[in-house]
């Protein structure tokens, strides 16, 4: 198909040269050729026309002679304006035109990033408000599970509890027969308790048989004293027993320190402790009062008790110097008895000997290091008690007891709020009327004083009263001593005739239950120490003022360390002997057997009680100790954590399931 190029050609246009950047102005032209376009006044009614060619013109037969010119034409157009400029017709943006425009295409772009930002702060919000609604409803879920697994747990305890009470009534309940038939036949007769002062090292210390009645019993000077008294019958025996209460008090008058008699709280205490002895023992009693630099008799003048204040003496020297003396026995005088010195010494002392690295105490003790000079006479002390030799020397109690600063008084409030812990814990001031009355308890009337160390702190005005059993249940915390104490609600009330509490057993079988997770191995149990669990056997106690007492035992068990740690020298040193023959051989098998005695290491012991009020409480104590016993820090902070975590579990079970 053959066509004219230059045919297609606009009216307006012109043909441009090769490569040209741009149309050159136009101008108007009448262009003569055959195939003009027909002009405008035919209107748009005329028949369509084909662009450049008569209506009339087929391409398929049209053949022209003149294609041969084309190139010609084409040539002569170029350079040709065969249009109008518009570019060049309009005028050009000034720069405050252009700027005009750049601000307005700024804010367009920051309007729509905007937009998109709100767009994503909102996306946000909503993300993070669906997090805390899934967070919500998780918690929810999961204190819904817990209560249920807490509801299962009882249940399950309910369940074994049940069974074991159902398949040992019987024996219980004879065994519960028996026991009330024992406490009817005590009540009309002296019965197994009469006489007796307490129970220490699971022996009943025995004072005579006139002690008893409505006043609790009373003991001064050691609990070997005491069972002494009930064997010796004859007077000539090197064990003489004194015949008169006496106690021997030092302390230094001249000297302004914590409990000088020159400070008037301190002259109150000794006071008030006189009276409560000469009203405790009927004024059948004798209190000598010496200052450290005085002369103190041999023997102590036959005093069952020394009562020292550390705050009068100079250093341990001042403290082994006194007992030098006042622990010697002195030959019998004109045929008379042999000279009994005291048998209990008690050491009163100060808050914080043993937290010399804590404020307030770090202080105190900066100049002088008045708490390191206090801390050594105690330490004294108990290494005088623990190295007398059995059957050789007589045996000696001691007791140390820690008060803060004395008050010029006890108020006059309504009630006591004396506070009584072992070792060095608590803080603050007390009472002289209530210091008094710890001493006194301290001295006469608390077996587990002895040997112990405690602190107190509080108020006892004088128009209060605090009966035995209280005082006993304050000094209860020295039996261990205790770890720990948790109240877990009241008891079953005895109804039906029921001489069981189910509340209380299934207590005891919870804890028991509780104290199998630390069997076999140890892995999971957080202990540095692997241990035996056995169960407890401390029974009732009316002193404790327990009716009703289950638990177990956490004993530790024997490991290569602390001083158990050998090197490796000194295991080859040991198998080389293991090993070898010779005459070091021989002389084993030649020899008698040495019998060792096992080595205590220590342990937890768990009770579950019911009081004599009907209250329930879980204690933990020490337990499978002696002097020589390292104490287990680490391991017995693990079990008490876990004991106070698991029966918070089960007090709050109760609370959801009702008992």
């Amino acid at each position: 198909m053959v066509f004219h190029s230059w045919a297609f050609i606009l009216v307006f246009g012109e043909v441009a040269p090769k490569n040209a950047a741009a149309f050159s102005p136009p101008i108007p032209y009448s262009a003569r050729s055959r195939f003009a376009e027909p002009p405008l006044s035919r209107g748009f009614a005329s028949p369509p026309l084909r662009l450049g060619f008569p209506n009339d013109f087929d391409p398929e037969k049209y053949h022209d002679d003149e294609d041969e010119d084309e190139p010609e034409l084409l040539d002569k157009l170029l350079g040709k304006k065969l249009g109008i400029n518009i570019g060049s017709e309009l005028p050009g943006f000034t720069p405050e035109e252009i700027e005009e425009l750049r601000i307005q295409a700024q804010a367009t772009l920051d309007k729509a990033i905007d937009g998109r930002l709100a767009d994503i702060e909102a996306l946000r919000e909503q993300i993070q408000e669906d997090l805390k609604e899934s967070k919500e409803r998780m918690k929810v879920a999961s204190s819904l599970n817990a209560q249920i697994e807490k509801q299962n747990l009882m249940e399950k305890i309910d369940r074994l509890t049940s069974d074991f009470l159902q398949g040992n009534a019987d024996f219980r309940e004879n065994t519960k027969q028996a026991a009330a038939a024992d406490r009817i036949a005590a009540t009309s007769g002296r019965g197994v308790d009469w006489g007796s002062w307490g129970t220490v090292g699971g022996m009943d210390v025995i004072v005579g048989s006139g002690e008893t009645g409505e006043r609790p019993s009373k003991l001064l000077g050691s609990v070997d004293s005491a069972r002494r008294r009930g064997e010796i019958s004859d007077e000539t025996d090197e064990f003489s027993i004194p015949s008169k209460n006496r106690i021997l008090v030092v302390s230094d008058g001249m000297k302004s320190c914590l409990f000088s008699l020159k400070d008037k709280g301190s002259k109150r205490v000794i006071d008030e402790l006189s009276q409560l002895l000469n009203k405790a023992f009927d004024s059948d009693i004798t209190i000598d009062t010496y200052s450290p630099t005085s002369n103190i008799p041999m023997g102590g003048n036959n005093a069952q008790t020394a009562l020292i204040f550390a705050s009068s003496l100079n250093d341990r020297s001042s403290l082994e110097n006194i007992l030098g003396r006042v622990l010697k026995r002195t030959a019998p005088v004109s045929g008379g008895a042999a000279g009994v010195p005291p048998s209990h010494v008690v050491i009163v002392s100060s808050l914080g000997t043993e937290r010399t690295n804590k404020m307030p105490y770090s202080m105190q003790n900066m100049f002088g290091g008045k708490l390191d000079k206090l801390r050594e006479i105690e330490q004294a002390i108990v290494a005088i008690s623990r190295s007398r030799i059995d059957g050789k020397q007589r045996p000696l109690d001691y007791t140390i007891v820690k008060f803060g600063e004395v008050a010029s008084s006890d108020g006059d409030a309504k009630t006591e709020t004396i506070t009584i812990q072992p070792g060095d814990q608590l803080d603050g001031e007390i009472g002289p009327n209530a210091a008094a009355h710890v001493l006194l308890q301290a001295m006469a009337y608390q077996p587990y004083a002895r040997n112990s160390t405690l602190c107190s702190a509080g108020l006892l005005p004088s128009g209060v009263s605090i009966d035995a059993a209280r005082w006993n249940d304050k000094f209860l915390c020295l039996s261990g001593p205790e770890l720990l104490r948790m109240e877990a609600g009241r008891g079953s009330t005895a109804d039906d005739g029921k001489m069981l509490d189910p509340k209380f057993e299934q207590l005891a079988q919870y804890v028991k239950e509780w104290s199998t997770a630390y069997e076999g191995d140890r892995k999971g149990t957080g202990l540095t120490t692997p241990v035996l669990v056995r169960n407890s056997r401390k029974g009732p106690s009316q002193f404790d003022g327990v009716m009703a007492r289950e638990g177990v035992r956490l004993l530790f068990q024997t490991t290569n360390t602390g001083d158990r740690y050998k090197s490796a020298t000194e295991e080859k040193q040991d198998e080389k002997e293991r090993n070898s023959g010779g005459s070091a051989a021989k002389k084993a098998s030649g020899s008698a057997p040495v019998a060792v005695k096992a080595r205590k290491e220590g342990g937890v012991e768990v009770l579950v009680e019911k009081t004599v009020d009907g209250e329930l409480r879980v204690r933990a104590r020490r337990c499978n100790m002696d002097h020589k016993t390292i104490v287990k820090e680490m391991s017995e902070e693990v079990i008490v954590s876990n004991l106070k975590k698991a029966v918070k579990a089960w007090v709050d079970a109760r609370g959801v399931t009702g008992f």
